[in-house]
């Protein structure tokens, strides 16, 4: 039997999800909701809830193109930090990265471009992985 090629995408993608997620959240199908194929082989998810991206694009071999718009009710748009991740299935190259923050107030829509480092390409990767997530964390409460 031959293996349905598209599904092979996800298999890999699934791996990045981190199971504690899945086992606290009781409902696998709600977690894997998040998460969006965007073109095969590339994946977006964020992890808040008002961000959602919009696009990706590989410019280069180092360079990618997120766009990303925040859906939110607020008048002001939280600090974000984008972390792009690509793999190879070659073992001879490493796992390729790049981030950038997006400081509170960001405006929206917006389209930003991350450089990664690592010795493959963009181009080369089987999978490219980026991720919207919180940045900085609140004051911490006093010690009693």
């Amino acid at each position: 039997m031959i293996p349905n090629i598209s599904t092979v995408p996800w298999i890999l993608f699934l791996g990045l999800i981190p199971s504690a997620a899945l086992a606290q959240s009781g409902n696998v199908g709600s977690e894997l909701e998040k998460y969006q194929t965007l073109l095969p082989g590339i994946h977006g998810t964020s992890n808040l809830p008002d961000i959602k991206i919009t696009g990706v694009t590989i410019l280069s071999d180092r360079e990618i193109s997120i766009d990303l718009r925040y859906i939110g009710t607020g008048t002001t748009s939280p600090p974000v930090v984008i972390v792009v991740s690509g793999l190879s299935n070659r073992t001879e190259q490493s796992p390729i990265e790049g981030s950038q923050i997006l400081n509170e107030g960001w405006v929206s829509p917006a389209s930003l471009t991350i450089t990664v480092n690592g010795s493959s390409s963009l181009y080369d990767a089987n999978l490219v992985s980026v991720v919207a997530s919180p940045y900085g964390s609140p004051a911490p409460s006093p010690l009693r």
